[in-house]
């Protein structure tokens, strides 16, 4: 009785660590979200916001 127990129990950690492995390696697959400074160049390209508002950011951020 004791060995069926210590088995499940083996399987069930085992399976425990597959799936934070698992979730490890698909955060690690998704690309990368842009920074606020790309975001910020992108909208001044496209005319969503003035090269003040850019300078102001670069500011915030000590850049």
């Amino acid at each position: 009785m004791e060995l069926i127990v210590r088995f499940v129990l083996t399987i069930i950690i085992f399976i425990i660590i597959i799936v934070i492995l698992s979730k490890f390696r698909t955060e690690k697959s998704q690309p990368e979200t842009d920074d606020s400074l790309e975001i910020m160049k992108k909208r001044l390209e496209s005319g969503e916001i003035t090269q003040e508002d850019l300078k102001e950011a670069k500011r915030r951020r000590g850049k």
